[in-house]
């Protein structure tokens, strides 16, 4: 049996009764690995008829998504993927039909789009074309009509793609078995059929002849306008076939452990650089090179454990899609290798911690050029939705330029990639524990602000050597730790830093910086309204309207010392 999620598309489209067919369908049916972290993608859509440029804009809005779609990174989420595309396809209609076409009906049209990933069904729809789930029997409908009555029981659209500058769409998700179908359609077909209709038509064997069965059948009911139908049979779900997916992952052997002078694939080692019960790592250089690069090795402990080998191959998968100076570059192995392992760019200068132990009372100056590199790579991690989830000054590496790097990618978190089901938990926080968010150690799921948390404890540490808290923040103890004041240990430290820091690692999230730009501007400028009243400066603690009272006060002693001066002189 195949890996692969395996599908039967059919479709159909006519004008019906009008002059012109409105209507657009479209489907893409992709290979490959955008199988397995895009999935397929059925669109339908049905121009407005008082809409100037209905046809123009449901041709729009199905190329428009079958492309950008596949355009967005490999780790977004379904959800995000078709969301932000789907906000810029309704910012092009809205902002082309009022400039071509005069007026917010310039250019609209219904939506409603499918996207079948592993075993799911993604469902984003606006308007009152209609997107159902028949399985054996049971027909659902998993849209809902976006309508508004008008007077005398007539209805008309309350939402539709193009109307406004912003839409509101609506999003679902249903799990999928082998057998079902999924049927799509425009007003013109479902609002001439009963269920009974819609379950008999899309029961018949070709999916391609359902369609049309659709579109015939309503047309015979009497229906006036356009017609559009798209049938999706479900034959097989990858997730069914978990032994595949496991001779995928284990189809390179493990390399043996390495000594100096020995060779891999062309890479000849040159020195251990660090092993560990997971990984071994060490520098080498290749044959077609004189620069060293780093191989890194599982351990043959995991050779068993699929769960492990996943998440080894994950991580160069998710160095391969970061472009940014501040995470290391993973480098292509040789196409023929003979083992599993990852190459990356070897980074000569110390790791974080080792330049911590030199540095252990740091300029502040320096502490913020190093936490501003570590926060461009986490944005370069957090715009693609993955999280690093094991932040901490080991994983962290100085080269001789300066230039702060993330080394370590191994316990990533991908939105994208936990979409697609596999026979093991990928819920568990591989992290450290000192450097984890509370939320992490309860077991929750990591978020972007986790590492904000991170990076706000190694902040604090650069500056005073020590922990914020002095355990680990779990559940058992939380109650009891209290924010230690990085004064204690930093005496020189101005209050408004320790004040940034605080908020950097606050136990409870809602209290923490919301984005790592404005923890970056706190570090760097005094925020007043982070301190106590008593420590705030003067200009902030004094009404506004005690101002005045205090300019004539400061004339007049001013005025009074200058007299004395005076006097005294004469």
């Amino acid at each position: 049996m195949s890996g692969r999620l395996l599908l039967r598309v059919g479709q159909y489209s006519s004008a019906g009764r009008k002059p012109e067919n409105q209507d657009s369908i479209g489907v893409r049916y992709p290979e490959g690995e955008a199988l397995t972290l895009k999935g397929v993608s059925a669109v339908i859509a049905d121009g407005v008829s008082a809409s100037q440029a209905g046809r123009e804009a449901a041709e729009a809005c199905v190329k428009g998504f079958l492309h950008d779609y596949y355009s967005t990174p490999d780790s977004w989420s379904v959800e995000t993927s078709a969301s932000r595309v789907l906000g810029a396809l309704n910012r092009w209609l809205h902002g082309r039909g009022h400039n071509q076409h005069g007026g917010a009906q310039g250019m609209v049209c219904t939506f409603s789009g499918l996207v079948i990933k592993n075993n799911r069904a993604y469902v984003f729809h606006v308007g009152d074309s209609r997107v159902y789930l028949l399985r054996a029997e049971q027909l659902e409908c998993l849209t809902r009509d976006h309508h508004v009555l008008v007077g005398a029981g007539k209805q008309a659209l309350a939402r539709a793609m193009g109307v406004e500058i912003n839409v509101e769409i609506d999003v679902c998700r249903s799990g999928l078995e082998a057998g079902d179908r999924l049927i799509l359609t425009t007003d013109g077909v479902h609002g001439y059929l009963d269920s009974r209709e819609i379950i008999d038509a899309a029961r018949a064997d070709d999916p391609e002849a359902a369609a049309e069965l659709l579109v015939t059948l309503a047309h015979e009911n009497g229906s006036p306008d356009n017609l559009s139908a798209q049938v999706i049979a479900i034959d097989h779900l990858p997730a069914e076939d978990l032994e595949a997916h496991y001779e995928r992952l284990t189809a390179l052997p493990f390399p043996p452990p390495l000594e100096a002078g020995q060779k891999l694939d062309g890479f000849r080692i040159v020195r251990e650089i660090h092993s560990s019960t997971r990984t071994q790592v060490y520098m080498a250089i290749h044959d077609s090179g004189n620069d060293p690069v780093i191989l890194k090795t599982p351990s043959p402990n995991y050779r068993d454990d699929p769960a492990y080998i996943d998440q080894f191959l994950t991580e160069a998968w998710v160095a391969r899609r970061i472009n940014n100076p501040h995470v290391v570059k993973f480098l292509d192995p040789p196409e023929n290798r003979q083992c599993l392992y990852c190459v990356t760019e070897y980074v000569n200068g110390p790791t974080l911690r080792e330049w911590m132990n030199d540095h252990p009372q740091p300029e502040p100056a320096k502490v913020r050029d190093i936490v501003r590199q570590i926060a461009s790579g986490l944005r370069a991690l957090h715009r693609l939705e993955m999280v690093h989830q094991d932040l901490k000054p080991e994983n962290i590496v100085i080269d001789q330029d300066g230039t702060v790097k993330i080394i370590d990618l191994g316990a990533v978190r991908i939105r994208g990639i936990e979409q697609i089901d596999v026979p093991w938990d990928r819920n568990g926080y591989m992290g450290t524990a000192s450097y984890a968010a509370p939320e992490c150690l309860d077991g929750e799921r990591s978020s972007p602000s986790a590492d904000r948390y991170a990076l706000g404890v190694i902040a604090y540490e650069m500056l005073t050597g020590e922990l914020p808290y002095s355990k680990p923040p779990t559940r058992s103890v939380r109650n009891r730790l209290r924010y230690r004041s990085a004064r204690e240990s930093a005496p020189d430290l101005p209050a408004w830093v320790d004040a940034c820091l605080q908020k950097a690692v606050s136990l409870k999230e809602q209290d923490r910086y919301p984005a790592l730009s404005e923890f970056l501007h706190d570090l760097e400028h005094p925020n007043p309204g982070l301190l106590p009243s008593g420590q705030k400066p003067l200009v902030d603690r004094v009404p506004t309207e005690n101002w005045p009272f205090i300019a004539l006060l400061s004339l007049l002693l001013n005025s009074f010392l200058l007299a004395w001066i005076l006097f005294l002189g004469g």
